[in-house]
């Protein structure tokens, strides 16, 4: 991935996606295109306050993982150090993926799903730490962040596959097999249960910031100075580039082409979920991805919401469930000191007026 300086940073027509662009003169291809929630442009700017000049190296690279593409970036003292560092990041992204994707039928979390109304089933670290803030997040925001919610989602798939809308009946059965609150955790035995047959876990909306969190440490450990991992459009920023200078992170505009700011993070993770970007197609009606675990409709609030956080998983579970509660809720919420360190913008009303809501702290994090 290339470092595109953004000093003189200007709205630019991009597509949905995020464009990758490696260095020019190193027998690199052109720009990758992924499809995903945020456009990411990684660049070296204004010095932040804490970070400081040490001419460091940077290493790159971009693969396929999750699904999506993945750029892991590490400053170090040397090359070596510094593409080691690269290494374990993506190692740490491949244990995530095959522990807890919910389409790996004989990863813990496939089975899990699998086994759901038998006994509890020992995980694994990772695992047990991921479902275990899960649940957290689950009690915090009402059940607007469900991990259980996987039933519903299947169950819009499949009607979008049929092309008719689901049925009440159909929802409510959907419905009865999903609650964040009825997930046992055995602290002692490091063990999952799912109580009722048919509940299913899908940590879509968590696993990815966790990911995040995980290879970020990882780098650290392997001698590098700073990281910054981007997977599929969630960002985690720790430390600074090589200049010294903050890592600037660019949200696409939901309405229009180009981006809608400029954010520079140090130390700082950042997710940005909407109801627009991916949906169902459904008797000529689009219906988000995005499901309300509390109703089992698709959620229909902000077309975009972003959030800035400490952590990736953080970042990444308020980032849905703010997708699913409505703009006033979710400020609400926040204000209440639910989430200590999380800011947030939504971007809601029309292409023709659109409307932008933000907490306090987030304009501390936008580049002038």
């Amino acid at each position: 991935m290339a470092v595109l300086l953004l000093s003189d940073w200007k709205p630019v027509p991009l597509r949905r996606a995020v464009e990758v662009r490696r260095p020019e003169g190193r027998g690199n291809p052109g720009p990758v295109w992924a499809p995903v929630l945020l456009t990411v442009t990684i660049a070296c700017v204004v010095i932040g306050p804490g970070c400081r000049r040490n001419e460091p190296v940077r290493a790159a690279r971009s693969r396929e993982i999750m699904g999506t593409l993945a750029t892991v970036t590490a400053v170090a003292r040397d090359l070596r150090t510094a593409s080691a560092a690269v290494e374990a990041g993506y190692s740490r992204l491949e244990d995530v993926n095959r522990l807890m994707s919910d389409y790996v039928d004989d990863s813990e979390i496939g089975r899990l799903n699998r086994f759901a109304g038998g006994p509890p089933l020992p995980v694994s670290a990772e695992t047990y730490e991921c479902v275990r803030r899960a649940v957290e997040f689950g009690r915090l925001t009402g059940g607007a962040f469900d991990l259980t919610c996987r039933p519903l989602i299947e169950l819009w798939r499949k009607a979008a596959a049929r092309g008719r809308l689901p049925t009440d009946p159909e929802l409510a059965g959907a419905r009865s097999r999903v609650g964040w609150d009825r997930v046992r955790l055995d602290t002692e035995a490091r063990a999952i249960a799912l109580p009722q047959a048919g509940m299913q876990i899908d940590l879509g909306g968590i696993a990815k910031g966790y990911a995040l969190d995980l290879a970020a440490e990882a780098m650290r450990k392997a001698g590098a100075q700073a990281a910054l991992v981007e997977v599929g459009g969630d960002v985690v920023a720790a430390g600074c580039s090589p200049e010294g200078r903050p890592w600037r992170v660019g949200v696409k505009h939901p309405f229009q082409t180009g981006l809608l700011l400029v954010l520079e993070l140090s130390d700082r993770a950042v997710a940005t979920s909407g109801v627009q970007q991916r949906f169902f197609e459904i008797e000529g009606r689009r219906f988000s991805h995005i499901v309300d675990p509390r109703t089992g409709q698709p959620a229909r609030q902000a077309p975009s919401v972003t959030v800035i956080a400490q952590d990736g998983i953080t970042a990444d579970a308020w980032a849905t469930a703010l997708s699913v509660l409505s703009v006033e809720e979710g400020r609400q919420l926040l204000a209440a000191g639910t989430a200590p360190g999380v800011e947030a913008m939504w971007v809601s009303g029309s292409s023709a007026e659109p409307i932008i809501t933000r907490t306090p702290g987030f304009e501390a994090y936008v580049a002038p």
